[in-house]
């Protein structure tokens, strides 16, 4: 996976956050989730930000096609996109800021597959990607590092 022109992925998992909207549907490789049916759910708080990923729907090819995603934000209003996560992630580069010189060089990415984390937030659409890089031991830093990159986001 490492290289001189950095990490790159070819598999993924899928996480999605939902605040202030309701009725979410997202459908990806073929795998529907329903979210919110008919419950608002609560706003986006500061505690909520850079939050690790809890679910993952999964391990997924990169890309198995778009992301269809329709919701209601907060105010009733509907909405619809067809994400291109091929779009977002052109180049296939793991989103980090570590030295890569430090990186543990069996296995740098733990799990080996970055999370990418859609997030509707009333009427914006975030694409985040969040990783743990795995680094070689030494006195002063722990042997890996969170790393949680906005990717992409989009107003409505």
């Amino acid at each position: 996976m490492a290289d001189t022109q950095g990490l790159t992925f070819n598999k993924h998992t899928l996480s999605i956050n939902i605040y202030s909207v309701s009725d979410v549907n997202i459908v990806y490789a073929g795998s529907p989730h329903r979210l919110s049916t008919g419950k608002l759910m609560r706003a986006k708080t500061a505690a909520d930000e850079k939050r690790v990923p809890g679910f993952g729907s999964g391990t997924y090819i990169t890309f198995a096609g778009p992301v269809d995603i329709a919701w209601k934000s907060q105010d009733g209003t509907e909405h619809s996109y067809a994400l291109d996560l091929d779009e977002v992630f052109k180049d296939r580069k793991v989103l980090h800021t570590e030295d890569e010189v430090r990186f543990y060089k069996p296995e740098p990415v733990y799990g080996s597959a970055p999370t990418i984390i859609i997030e509707l937030d009333d009427r914006t659409l975030n694409v985040y990607m969040f990783v743990i890089i795995r680094l070689e031991k030494d006195e002063m830093t722990r042997e890996h590092t969170n790393h949680y990159t906005l990717a992409f986001t989009k107003k409505f």
